[in-house]
């Protein structure tokens, strides 16, 4: 299996960051939204790192890891950058809810599931997901360009915007549907139906251990 480090070539953030803008502006989402403004705070954050970047039609046969201690970030890199589709075979994980790597794509991203905190994520074409997105926590961004198809998608607080149609089951803070569409045992105390707000770290655990968070029928 070849690393992620070894399938793409390193960049100048700076450099990175004003291209990607040009791709945001020539796909006409300057007006949708603020990509152009998640993708320069990378910059802001980390003036000292780069880029990776993937060539068109990029596959990782594994999980993507968007953590600063996970490779291929331990190398000194902000951002993995895919300069066309992306296709991840496994998941796209990250449970820093103050920080971590971000993930730009240029064109259309397929993963099995994305489960994040603090990452952000752009993405301007489409995102097809097999299993749950999850956003979790008040850091961080999921921007989608085109449009997202998953199970589902649990909006726990966080910055998203999907710019074309959304088909998933939505749970989410401002629909008020969580207890409704997810397993009691994400939330704190699992018999106390008044509290409506479930646990990152509890939807987190039960993704990697393979098990149920939206009930039966919900999806």
């Amino acid at each position: 299996m070849t690393k992620i480090a070894d399938q793409g070539s390193s960049a100048a953030l700076d450099a990175i960051v004003q291209q990607f803008g040009q791709l945001i502006a020539d796909a006409g989402l300057d007006g949708c939204g603020p990509f152009r403004d998640w993708v320069e705070q990378i910059l802001v954050d980390h003036p000292e790192k780069r880029a990776l970047v993937l060539g068109p039609g990029a596959l990782i046969e594994d999980d993507l890891v968007l953590e600063s201690d996970a490779e291929p970030f331990t190398r000194g890199y902000a951002c993995l950058v895919a300069t066309g589709d992306l296709t991840v075979t496994g998941r796209i994980f990250n449970s820093d809810v103050e920080g971590g790597p971000s993930l730009l794509v240029a064109g259309s991203l397929k993963a099995g599931d994305i489960v994040k905190a603090a990452s952000t994520i752009v993405v301007l074409g489409s995102v097809d997901v097999g299993g749950l997105v999850l956003c979790d926590g008040d850091n961080g961004a999921f921007l989608v360009g085109g449009g997202l198809t998953a199970r589902g998608l649990i909006d726990c607080d966080h910055e998203i915007m999907v710019v074309g149609d959304v088909k998933a089951a939505i749970a989410s803070d401002d629909l008020g549907n969580m207890r409704e569409l997810l397993v009691p045992e994400v939330f704190e105390d699992a018999d106390d139906t008044s509290n409506e707000w479930p646990e990152g770290d509890l939807i987190r655990e039960r993704v990697l251990a393979g098990l149920a968070v939206l009930r039966s029928g919900a999806a």
